[in-house]
């Protein structure tokens, strides 16, 4: 009997298994070439989500960095993602953290090891900007919740942020619309307001 218990209790949970299929699923290397070529104007990108130890960051650390495809000094945005499952759910909360010193942690893909002593203080947190993912139609799908803010560049205006994402092996989609006190739209418009990354088979790290 004490061995059957034991047995049940190293069995991990779905929200463990969920976790852990996900967090697989997100880390790689993307780009945005293919979708650049069918739209001529639109910048081509790379895109690393790399796995990082942070202790004190969380379990589940992600350092993402945005890089021109054709030029990898220029490097278009850093951040953190870090991923925690929903007690008894099939779901995962994902945080998205900026960075305090962004040029202390460039190519944090390369030099994972920096983020071992990482604290606190060197993150910022996105209020209301939380990732809630779950699987719909064999994909992993999530969105923000309706206070997601964030600070325009220049006038600081605060605009309302609507961000969707679709994760799947082939690669990952990303939406994102800002829009001002009146409703207006001034980021994230176009044609197809969707970013989609196709997954590399290359991961530099």
């Amino acid at each position: 009997m004490a061995s059957l218990m034991t047995a049940c209790a190293s069995q991990p949970t779905k929200e463990e298994v969920f976790l852990a299929a996900f967090v697989q699923q997100l880390q790689g290397s993307y780009d945005t070439i293919a979708q650049a070529r069918a739209s001529p104007g639109r910048l081509a990108v790379r895109l690393m989500v790399a796995p990082v130890h942070a202790p004190r960051i969380g379990e589940e650390v992600f350092y993402v960095q945005e890089i021109a495809a054709d030029d990898e000094r220029r490097v278009l945005s850093q951040r953190l993602y870090v991923a925690n499952a929903v007690p008894k759910r099939e779901q995962v909360i994902l945080t998205q953290l900026d960075l305090a010193e962004p040029l202390r942690w460039r190519d944090g893909h390369l030099r994972r090891e920096l983020f071992v002593g990482m604290l606190m203080q060197d993150v910022r947190a996105r209020p209301g900007c939380d990732l809630l993912w779950e699987r719909e139609a064999g994909k992993f799908v999530a969105s923000v919740g309706s206070s997601c803010r964030t600070s325009a560049p220049g006038t600081g205006e605060t605009l309302r942020v609507e961000q969707r994402m679709r994760l799947d092996d082939d690669g990952l989609e990303v939406f994102e619309q800002h829009r001002d006190a009146a409703g207006e739209l001034v980021f994230g418009g176009g044609a197809d307001p969707w970013i989609r990354y196709a997954r590399r088979a290359d991961k530099p790290w």
